[in-house]
């Protein structure tokens, strides 16, 4: 089949490498002018790496990732609240630098099927095929589109007028520490406190990544003038792992965005278009799950697409992607709003209850991302 994968993040990228691998024409069309990835850190789960072990990019992303033991949450004051295990059978999880994976998967598809400076106007389609229209005036016909071109998606917002991504409530500043701290390698921190939230993320190489959020308006100018200074001031009060991992930031490198995600769509397919990761499903990021939701997607089509008619494969690949990624979404925004609480008494009630809870039973709310269903 000749197929035209719209963006090219780690979803449209997984998914044109495996298509190529498979011996299908493939084509990448990316609307910006580079392939540069921001300096970021992600989390990959075992169930991501566990359903991407039948392929070639399997190997080298878990070569290049740093295995994480557990997920441990502690309070604003320090105080230990719980701890979520990670599995530690043949795959585990995972963290890497965004820019590794990027570059990984990039390696997997031809330099000649991706297209830079190509932007989607628009498309129609027939029972048949699609034809997309490029803003720089280029018109091309195809047996299979797959969109992957964000939260944002201008081919979403075709299909599904009203699928705009929603607010979430809170504000996200990312970066990247590059020398070595005494934190351990193999733990991811959390602290929660009434101001907001501190995350520190081991990388490979004694890198480390650290996120924060805290409860803002939409646009909020107060954030959007925020530097080092500013979040050293904001989180002076935090424990002593947050202040030495701000210490170390440098004074640029940091990212700030709000943080959206999108009312769980009905459909991910219309015809001979197929929606893909974060134009599909994008999600907050309280569950390390947004790369791997689209992953699992590129899997779970390509898998398909081999096994099956077109029409059966996306039918089928519709029902798996839609009932799975809904509970991502829905399960990622209640742990944001326990999480982002502000009430003294909210936070109080919240923290016992997470100090009553067994590491186990914590694991238990989260043992359905190991069951998604890959064809």
């Amino acid at each position: 089949m000749k197929i035209a994968v719209i963006g090219a993040g780690i979803g449209g990228l997984t998914t044109a490498g495996l298509l190529s691998q498979t011996g299908h024409e493939v084509y990448v069309y990316e609307q910006r002018g580079n392939l540069e990835q921001d300096g970021a850190g992600l989390g990959i789960g075992s169930n991501v790496l566990k359903a991407l072990k039948q392929y070639k990019m399997a190997y080298a992303i878990e070569q290049e990732g740093q295995p994480l033991r557990k997920i441990e949450i502690r309070s604003d004051l320090d105080e230990f609240l719980n701890s979520l295990m990670m599995d530690q059978d043949e795959h585990k999880n995972i963290t890497i630098h965004r820019k590794v994976l990027h570059e990984i998967l990039k390696t997997h598809v031809p330099s000649d099927n991706i297209y830079l400076n190509h932007e989607v106007k628009t498309f129609k389609q027939t029972a048949d095929d699609v034809r997309l229209y490029f803003t720089n005036g280029l018109e091309e016909q195809f047996d299979l589109v797959i969109a992957a071109d964000g939260m944002h998606s201008k081919v979403r917002t075709q299909l599904f007028p009203k699928s705009a991504p929603k607010y979430a409530g809170y504000t996200c500043f990312r970066g990247i520490v590059n020398e070595k701290l005494n934190i351990e390698q193999d733990v991811t921190l959390e602290y929660w406190g009434h101001k907001g939230r501190f995350g520190i993320v081991p990388l490979k190489d004694n890198e480390l990544y650290w996120f924060c959020t805290m409860n803002a308006k939409e646009n909020d100018l107060q954030f959007k003038s925020f530097e080092k200074p500013h979040l050293q001031a904001y989180f002076n009060q935090f424990p002593d792992e947050v202040r030495t991992v701000l210490d170390a930031q440098e004074e640029t490198g940091i990212l700030h965005h709000d943080m959206y995600d999108l009312v769980p769509l009905k459909s991910f397919v219309s015809n001979r278009v197929v929606l893909l990761g974060d134009a599909a499903h994008a999600t907050t990021p309280n569950m390390g799950q947004g790369a791997g939701q689209a992953i699992e997607d590129a899997v779970t089509l390509v898998n398909l697409i081999n096994d099956r008619d077109i029409e059966s494969a996306l039918k089928r690949y519709d029902k798996l992607r839609t009932k799975h990624t809904k509970k991502v979404i829905i399960k990622s925004r209640k742990i944001g709003k326990a999480a982002q609480s502000s009430s003294t008494l909210k936070i109080k009630i919240r923290n016992k209850m997470l100090k009553q809870k067994s590491s186990k039973s914590l694991s238990k709310k989260v043992k359905f991302l190991q069951k998604a269903k890959l064809k």
